[in-house]
């Protein structure tokens, strides 16, 4: 049966994806089944069968192990590698028990905060909780899901700890314990080298990055070099070749080696965690051995595809992970690589066959991604990697300075080439069924001789055609993206698209002393650009920003430096705002325009009226930018968070229906006044307001109001991002939303 493991590898693969993922990948499991019958190979089916029933099994016993249980303790274990401290917040993962659930605790005094950064070992320490939450999912399309990144570790719960009582030394009991406080002791042991040699030696022997060096990993996550450092396991099989090589030299026999490593093998992988790169790596050299004791004599995809097998009956959740999937791809594709001669075509193939897994998790490549690969891999294997495994051992040698103003220089230009949007290219979210079938081309590429043949030309043409779906939609649309409490719109048109965007959000900040600020991604980068990104938006042609609130126009900055913007409107007077001074004065590339009541811009497809505000203002609630957009046939108003002395002014002034009303001030009780509703008489209200927030918008008077004159109303809060789609082709039409689904289609509720 050579050869033929690799449909149980397959099998494995298929499985686990459909019964924690989607049941969409029923198809390639017929498929697979089919081509397994077409061989009329008894023996296969049946291997095929108890692999099958094998890994169903392996993944309800995880599901039962991943049942949430409320935490209740008083007293907690608290370990140097699973928290951090940034500012006034101590946050990250503590034991109790058996449980591990991820806290957050805020730090009294800078003397509290120096204890917790000098904190080395592991201690155990009574605590108070005061708020106990179940970790939230995404709101928005494109975001992050850190509940389901934490389910994977079995985390479900975050606490907020009113008090953390005096610690005591923590005794480890079990193996597991105290591999780990090995592992914190390595941590710090290596913290003794140089800045980004202690980086390379935390990532690469221990599988830790501190919480401040995330930035390092995001930089070569951009320039898609990320797999040499957390993914590929590499230094893992030359450790073994080194130790091979002394062993021989000193004359040991190489059967009490093998099994020394089948004991210490296991161990290491246990003391990096979860990492697949390693873990992958760990089990192929461990089935290496086996196979060379037994005698047998396997080709390379049977041992490969044995790897998976064993690693996803490990960790099933593997398989389901970015990491995990671009560890198995590469690692296949070395398999047809390995001879190839040409050092150039083989970084060129390895970057065709992680592209397509790349778009999907992140929405967009960078154009030097080829080029970094050629130059970083011979960098990483011949100077990175050694350095790292001799300086560990030698931290305390001068000559790693050197080194380290060397690495200190490359990683600053690389931060330059990385952040310049010019050479990212976002492609949008591409389908799980079209990233499957590009895989399946390029791995058939992988195995032709020549450059340019059918598979590749097929693979252009896939890769072509969803390029094109994503950057010329079929559709338009109009998007409450889910920022909590504030406002940001998306607005786009179908075919050539335009992208307007009414206010981008922001997050109110107090005054901390100096030891109390903290340093975290703002909420634009972890809601709007991930969702602008997922559809392939690259630019912007218009902002509108309401008035000055952060609220509405907080991350303005961060918008402008992320995304190249033609034009930036705001209601006169708003360019004296301090804010609005300092953009204009960072971005003379883009062109910032005040405008005022009796203004028209016609963009083509939309045509937006003026409202408000009449004369030169602050930019207070009262003065906000008010918008009448014609969009299709429909008629919208944005009023910021306009009051109802300023909705009765504009009342005076013009006479108008709405079919769509985006609710001011978030449902304030001070808005949407009975006059203005009775005037223009919208069929839906939109609400764009933060779960449980400390206004209690939207206010339930605003609500009566809306309820007294028939209008329906979806709330971000209750629904999270919620999106009007409209059709260039069709008066089609559907208001639908990313947590609850399709709510409206061509004005029917749907149930």
């Amino acid at each position: 049966m050579k050869d033929r493991l690799i449909f149980p590898a397959l099998l494995v693969i298929l499985v686990v994806t459909i019964y924690f993922e989607s049941a969409f990948f029923v198809i390639f499991l017929m498929l697979l089944l089919f081509r397994v019958l077409f061989l009329k190979n008894i023996r296969l089916l049946i291997l095929l069968g108890l692999v099958g029933l094998g890994i169903f099994f392996r993944c309800q016993q995880l599901e039962r192990n991943l049942k949430p249980v409320v935490p209740a303790f008083s007293s907690a274990i608290f370990a140097p590698d699973a928290y951090s401290v940034n500012g006034d917040v101590l946050s990250g993962e503590i034991q109790t028990g058996r449980q591990t659930v991820r806290f957050i605790y805020r730090l009294k005094s800078k003397s509290e905060q120096t204890k917790w950064l000098r904190q080395t070992e592991i201690i155990q320490a009574p605590v108070k909780i005061k708020k106990v939450t179940e970790l939230k999912g995404p709101r928005n399309p494109g975001e992050f899901d850190f509940k389901k990144y934490a389910m994977h570790k079995n985390v479900h719960y975050s606490v907020e700890l009113q008090q953390i009582g005096a610690g005591q030394l923590y005794q480890p009991v079990t193996l597991l314990e105290k591999i780990n406080v090995l592992r914190i002791h390595i941590i710090q042991h290596l913290s003794r080298l140089p800045k980004w040699l202690n980086i390379h030696a935390q990532s690469l022997i221990v599988g830790y990055t501190a919480s401040s060096n995330k930035d390092f990993l995001k930089i070569l996550s951009v320039l898609g070099v990320i797999h040499l450092f957390s993914l590929s396991g590499l230094h893992v099989l030359i450790l073994l070749t080194i130790i091979r090589k002394i062993t021989s030299y000193l004359r040991i026999p190489l059967e009490w080696v093998n099994d020394v490593m089948l004991i210490l093998l296991p161990c290491y992988g246990l003391l990096v965690g979860s990492k697949s790169g390693i873990w992958r790596a760990i089990v192929l050299a461990m089935v290496g051995i086996v196979l060379a004791k037994l005698n047998l004599s396997w080709s390379r995809l049977d041992v490969f595809s044995l790897t998976i097998i064993i690693c996803v009956f490990i960790y099933p959740f593997a398989i389901t992970e970015m990491g995990g999937q671009l560890s198995f791809l590469l690692s296949f594709a070395i398999l047809y690589l390995y001879k190839e001669a040409h050092f150039l075509l083989t970084v060129f193939k390895m970057n065709l066959v992680s592209l397509p897994v790349i778009c999907f998790y992140t929405y967009q490549f960078n154009w030097l991604t080829l080029l970094a690969n050629i130059l970083f891999v011979p960098l990483f294997t011949y100077v990175i990697l050694p350095v790292t495994l001799i300086s560990s051992l030698t931290v305390d040698w001068s000559i790693w300075s050197s080194f380290n103003q060397f690495f200190d220089k490359l990683y600053k230009f690389l931060d330059i080439v990385a952040a310049d949007p010019n050479f990212t290219f976002v492609t949008g979210r591409f389908p799980a069924g079209i990233v499957v079938i590009l895989i399946i081309v390029v791995l058939f590429y992988l195995e032709s001789k020549t450059f340019w043949n059918k598979y590749l030309w097929q693979y252009s043409l896939i890769f072509g055609i969803c390029l094109m779906m994503n950057k010329f939609p079929l559709f338009g649309s109009v998007s409450l993206i889910d920022v909590g409490q504030g406002d940001s719109i998306l607005i786009t048109t179908p075919l050539f698209r335009q992208t307007f965007l009414i206010d981008v959000a922001g997050k109110l900040s107090f005054p901390k002393p100096t030891w109390a600020q903290t340093t975290s991604s703002n909420q634009v980068e972890t809601s709007i650009i991930p969702f602008l990104k997922s559809q392939g938006i690259s630019k912007i042609d218009k902002i509108f920003v309401s008035h000055k609130d952060v609220d509405h126009i907080g991350n303005l900055g961060t918008i402008l430096a992320k995304f190249p913007v033609k034009e930036v409107n705001f209601g006169v007077g708003l360019e004296h705002n301090q804010r609005i001074k300092q953009e204009i004065k960072q971005h003379p590339e883009v062109r910032f325009k005040n405008l005022r009541q009796g203004d028209v811009i016609d963009t083509g497809f939309i045509k937006w009226h003026v409202l408000w505000p009449k004369q030169a203002s602050v930019g207070e609630n009262g003065d906000s930018l008010t918008l009448l957009a014609r969009i299709k046939n429909k008629n919208w108003l944005f009023p910021g968070d306009l009051d109802s002395a300023g909705e009765q002014a504009i009342l005076k002034n013009h006479n108008f229906k709405v079919d769509y009303l985006k609710v001011g001030h978030h449902g304030s009780k001070t808005a949407t006044s009975d006059t203005f509703l009775e005037r223009v008489k919208p069929t839906i209200g939109f609400i764009s307001s933060g779960v449980n927030n400390r206004y209690g918008h939207p206010n339930r008077e605003t609500l009566s109001r809306l309820e007294k004159h028939q209008v329906r109303y979806f709330n971000t809060a209750e629904y999270g991002m919620i999106t009007w789609y409209y059709f260039s082709y069709s008066n089609e039409e559907k208001i639908t939303t990313f947590l609850k689904g399709d709510l409206v289609e061509n004005n029917r509720t749907q149930k």
